[in-house]
């Protein structure tokens, strides 16, 4: 392809007839820059954008031609809006503005004359009317008082006090107007201090009920200690709400917790449930109370405006705040507390604790932390749990004792048998009434089963001390009674004082010492029946393994201590020293292969 260079020579001649834009002058300086083969493709390529462009502007003619339409039509009516808001401008710029000058330049020459005879007629009407007005001003007090415009009746009241102070000697219907106008305003105050007793007036009505009595002459500033006589009334009226809410399930928490009979599961649960409710009543109440008395009478504005002439405002509101939210608490919430929480199940502790830390913690922003009080009801319900629930296992257990023994028949007596029941005091005796189930109560199959694999103390407490030894589940006996302890230590561990420890291992104690004299007992009186052995392997497996492993698991499994070397003390010493007798006993009289 041939290029005529006459022709390329001429177009920048051609381009400079006509300013060019930067863009344009940008573009010229690239083609400049281009190599003669890139310059050669540049029209094809110029031309392909070309065709691009219209294609794509084409497509969105097509595609928003709606969008024209409408901008269009837009862009016309705001043409037109604007050349109507250009006329009414000038308009109002030419001639109504000049206009309304004029008018305001003669308003006072033309209303002078109105205005002259308006205040002689004011004066006429107000002498006229002066005598109606003042009898009325009894009804409208009522009135005002009844529909809830005190700020209206405070300035009757106030209008009524003014005309009478204008004379030293006013006449009898003024006086008369007067005690009926303190009728009415004693009314008002009667129903804004019932304003302070109703449970469903918030804040705002309290905050004006509290503005309208600062006003009233019960509360007024020359009175003595005004604001705290008002402040106590606040108290007063806004305490008797917390304790109407208050009582309905106080009285359900002390009929559960007083009950005379042992509270079963369902009641212990409602027990919980009533506690609970008990706690968030108690904390929406006095939270409630207590940030509204803040809002009202400690605010610096309130403060200021209502006490400038006390000498020590605040520290006054604050101690009634203070002893208001300390007898709120000692007498509502704590002994309530007191009552129902050693009922409550141990596994329903920590979420019950957990609630009054918080609503302890929501208080201590009040300056009312009593975490220090809770952390001591928390500790005496914890330890009459546990203590409750180690006392049933054992009562349990030696329940099943006693009736494994009474149900066994009875059999002549060996040496080693009277040796045993002299060491045990007569627990061993039978009391000689056969029984039905006694196959049932036989040692092998009872306590135990035989191919129950025989006790290894060493080897069965060497594991972890949440880990109850295995070979326990081959004596099913035994195995429930321990999962019984070990379902209230796994309860314990939730919530575990440390100053209950002593506590609860003596109760351990005595409930190991109540069931193991259980079992001594039983495994005494089944000597005559040929099971011995089962005897003696149940004997072993509960004082050997069951007995240092549950007091194992209390110790170091709840509290991370250490029970290795302590001497057994108390009755479970006394029941362990019967066992090693008995044992001992009929170890030597009939020793087992």
């Amino acid at each position: 392809m041939e290029v005529d260079l006459s022709e390329a020579a001429s177009l920048p001649d051609l381009l400079s007839k006509e300013p060019l834009s930067s863009a344009q002058q940008a573009y010229l300086t690239h083609l400049t820059s281009l190599p003669l083969d890139n310059l050669l493709t540049e029209p094809g390529a110029l031309q392909t954008q070309a065709h691009h462009l219209t294609s794509s502007l084409t497509s969105l003619t097509h595609t928003s031609y709606p969008t024209f339409l409408a901008l269009h039509a837009t862009t016309k009516s705001l043409s037109a809006s604007l050349d109507t808001f250009a006329g009414a401008l000038d308009g109002l710029l030419d001639t109504s503005l000049p206009a309304l000058e004029a008018a305001a330049a003669n308003w006072h020459t033309r209303t002078d004359t109105v205005v002259r005879e308006r205040n002689k007629a004011r004066a006429v009407l107000e002498q006229h009317d002066k005598l109606r007005d003042l009898l009325d001003i009894p009804l409208l007090i009522d009135t005002c008082v009844r529909n809830g415009f005190f700020a209206e009746a405070l300035q009757l009241a106030a209008h009524a006090e003014a005309a009478a102070s204008t004379s030293t000697s006013p006449p009898p219907i003024l006086r008369s107007v007067l005690a009926e106008v303190h009728a009415s305003v004693a009314q008002m105050l009667r129903a804004l201090l019932a304003t302070l007793h109703e449970p469903a007036r918030k804040l705002p009505a309290l905050y004006k009920a509290v503005a309208f009595l600062r006003r009233m002459p019960a509360f007024a500033a020359d009175a003595e200690d005004p604001e705290e006589l008002l402040a106590l009334a606040f108290l007063s009226g806004r305490h008797a709400c917390v304790r109407a809410a208050l009582e309905p399930v106080s009285r359900d928490v002390q009929r559960l917790a007083g009950a005379p009979a042992p509270l079963g599961e369902r009641e212990r649960e409602d027990l919980t449930r009533g506690v609970r409710k008990y706690i968030d009543v108690w904390r929406e109440g006095v939270h409630d109370v207590v940030s509204q008395y803040t809002s009202i009478f400690l605010s610096a504005s309130t403060t200021t405006a209502a006490s400038t002439a006390a000498s020590e405002p605040a520290s006054i509101v604050h101690s009634l705040l203070s002893a208001y939210a300390s007898n709120a608490l000692m007498t509502h919430l704590l002994p309530v507390l007191r009552v129902a929480l050693p009922y409550v199940p141990l596994s329903a502790l920590p979420p019950v604790l957990t609630q009054l830390t918080y609503c302890a913690t929501a208080f201590a922003r009040s300056g009312l932390d009593f975490r220090a009080a809770v952390a001591g009801l928390a500790a005496d319900a914890v330890r009459s749990a546990v203590t409750g629930d180690f006392g049933r296992a054992a009562r349990t257990f030696a329940g099943e004792c006693t009736k494994a023994r009474a149900s066994l028949a009875p059999a002549a007596p060996t040496r080693s048998s009277l040796d045993g029941r002299r060491s045990l005091d007569a627990r061993g005796s039978l009391d000689g009434r056969a029984s039905l189930d006694s196959q049932r109560y036989q040692p092998s199959t009872w306590l135990a089963p035989s191919g129950a694999p025989p006790p290894r103390p060493t080897e069965m407490l060497a594991g972890p001390a949440h880990v109850p030894p295995s070979a326990l589940a081959a004596y099913p006996t035994l195995a429930t009674f321990a999962n019984a302890l070990l379902t209230a230590l796994n309860g314990l561990r939730l919530l575990a004082p440390v100053e209950v420890q002593p506590a609860l291992r003596s109760a351990l104690d005595a409930a190991l010492a109540e069931a193991g004299g259980a079992l001594v007992g039983y495994v005494g009186a089944a000597v005559g029946h040929k099971e011995r052995d089962a005897s003696l392997r149940g004997g072993e497996m509960f004082f050997d393994v069951l007995v240092p492993y549950v007091r194992r698991a209390l110790v170091e499994g709840v509290y991370g201590g250490k029970v290795e070397g302590e001497a057994l003390d108390g009755q479970l010493a006394g029941v362990v020293r019967d066992w090693e007798a008995w044992r001992a006993a009929s170890v030597v009289s009939s020793p087992i292969e």
